[in-house]
């Protein structure tokens, strides 16, 4: 039997799922018993803010910076040739000619989008043949400072503002409120670090992540950058303005936000030790969205030797990773193909060691069912062993959008349930896997699921069953081959409605692959809700094969 506390912490936890209605959960169970939560949301969560009025209520307007702004200039235009940031003068010829164009025809503050529109218009070729760096060179030096006009102080920065309470989805305030008391478990007064280091431009998006949760949690930008650790590690504070050149590629970010350039300077003066001292002081981490490779930059060394500070990050006792920040929690890092048709075609595995380790259980995947990543998921699982570690790659879970994955470690044993809008695809190997195609074991967890975790294998808890609605009774499914079933959530749509049918076989097809899903002894449907996405489906077997 479990111990009592471990029963204890899958109550409460079952209630949290199921009652987080709209309201925060208080997720009182003892703390003492909890090392650590991991909330490990698909994607970049809907919030409604001063950018994003479509993730608002009846589209509110919510005051604050709505977009970057850009003006073209004698100054910049000089600035942009003085330092351009390639060796091919031809391109940047044509790019000072048609700013020059740009600046008499606007001469006011313009949107990126009308910038862009404008450029076209005048030579739409110079503007297509930008590399990435110089597009986003010449997109920074353009970019110009936006005051805070409502205050009696016009120095001070303009910046994104959120409203959580407006928010249209609900899906996005239960994973806010479940971060909330799971910090306020651990601490009285809890304090969240926000690493924005999966972004581009890390100064750009602290606005927004630090917002998240300023209004009910004591909230700070990390300013940990890749100019910052490169500094700091070389006792180089001085120089971080040209290392915000040489080691990011971003340009003039000290005229923009010159708040979050001097938190950077004082973070990097302070030095090594304050900084580690300073995430260990903290309840709990958030890494943002964007390109997990940026986030692991500042996380080691070019040889894979953790920085000081990763250590104090990985011990967090709340870990909140969103998108990007979701993959950076990885031990076991899968360099992914675009696409699940590709990833078949190609049939290859990149997975090796790295990332920060926080979730040990295999690979993880986000936007998971909406941009039908289940097959380059299979493929980072199939039967390959990571490069730099001795373990081979055995499950991968799949995180939908607007949804989260919670993992509760503690010395009892480890669990996890799923929160938010949709729900969590587990996919493992077959252990003995038949001759023809390959075969994976694939469950569908909807929001309200509560797994256990025993011997590396995870199953839908008892409790989730025990609590099931009836099932229903709904036509069965037509006898038919499904066509592009790797396109618009369709494997999620058939998996659902093999499980509302109760429906022992379908086959699908996409392009040259034949995907069939077929019941088993070990496989089970249950109603976790009445939800559209609520169906589990437990060890469904998944098979790939070509005709």
């Amino acid at each position: 039997m479990k111990n009592l506390l471990l029963l204890d912490i899958k109550s409460q936890l079952s209630r949290c799922t199921v009652v987080l209605l709209g309201i925060a959960c208080s997720l009182a169970f003892n703390v003492q018993a909890q090392n650590q939560t991991l909330v490990l949301a698909g994607g970049a969560l809907s919030t409604c803010s001063s950018s994003t009025p479509k993730n608002c209520q009846n589209s509110a307007q919510i005051k604050g910076k709505a977009h970057n702004l850009f003006k073209v200039t004698d100054a910049k235009i000089s600035k942009i040739a003085q330092y351009w940031p390639s060796g091919n003068n031809d391109k940047k010829l044509a790019t000072i000619n048609a700013l020059n164009t740009i600046k008499i025809q606007k001469t006011v503050p313009m949107t990126k989008k009308s910038l862009l529109w404008l450029w076209r218009d005048i030579n739409n070729t110079s503007l297509s043949s930008l590399s990435v760096g110089e597009y986003n060179f010449v997109f920074d030096m353009l970019e110009i400072f936006q005051p805070n006009i409502s205050q009696l102080n016009s120095a001070e920065r303009l910046k994104e503002q959120v409203n959580t309470d407006l928010n249209n989805q609900s899906a996005t305030n239960n994973i806010l409120q479940f971060v909330s008391g799971s910090l306020k478990v651990n601490n009285a007064e809890p304090t969240m670090l926000v690493v924005t280091a999966s972004s581009r431009d890390p100064y750009e998006a602290a606005d927004l992540a630090q917002a998240l949760f300023q209004s009910h949690i004591n909230t700070h930008w990390l300013a940990l950058t890749p100019a910052l650790v490169h500094a700091i590690t070389n006792n180089s504070c001085d120089k971080l303005a040209i290392l915000r050149n040489t080691q990011m590629k971003i340009y003039n970010r000290e005229a923009i936000y010159p708040d979050r350039i001097q938190a950077e300077l004082s973070l990097c003066e302070k030095g090594i030790d304050a900084l580690v001292s300073l995430i260990k002081h903290s309840t709990g981490v958030m890494f943002n969205d964007g390109d997990a490779a940026l986030a692991n930059r500042v996380l080691f060394e070019q040889n894979d030797r953790p920085y000081p500070w990763t250590e104090a990050l990985q011990s967090r006792p709340v870990i909140v990773g969103v998108g990007a920040g979701t993959v950076v929690q990885n031990k076991i890092v899968s360099e992914y193909t675009t696409t699940s048709l590709s990833a078949l075609r190609e049939s290859t595995n990149n997975s090796h060691a790295g990332g920060l380790g926080s979730f040990n259980f295999g690979v993880l995947d986000t936007q998971f069912s909406e941009q039908n990543r289940t097959f380059r998921l299979a493929m980072a699982i199939d039967k390959s062993q990571a490069k730099n570690i001795k373990a081979e790659v055995q499950h991968g879970f799949g995180i939908d959008e607007n949804t989260a994955l919670v993992v509760i470690k503690s010395p009892e044993g480890n669990l996890m349930t799923v929160i938010g809008k949709s729900g969590v695809v587990h996919l493992a190997n077959q252990i003995n896997n038949q001759p023809k195609g390959k075969h994976y074991s694939y469950s569908y967890w909807p929001t309200g699921s509560v797994i256990d975790i025993t011997n590396n294998a995870f199953t839908l808890s008892e409790r989730t069953i025990s609590q099931a609605l009836p099932a229903i009774k709904i036509p069965s499914l037509p006898v038919q081959r499904f066509g592009a079933i790797l396109t618009n959530s369709k494997l999620r749509s058939l998996t659902q409605a093999m499980c509302l049918s109760q429906e022992q076989s379908a086959v699908a097809q996409q392009d040259e692959f034949i995907i069939s899903l077929t019941a088993t002894r070990s496989t089970s449907y249950h109603r976790i809700s009445a939800k559209e996405l609520g169906c589990a489906v437990i060890n469904l077997d998944l098979a790939v094969s070509t005709f």
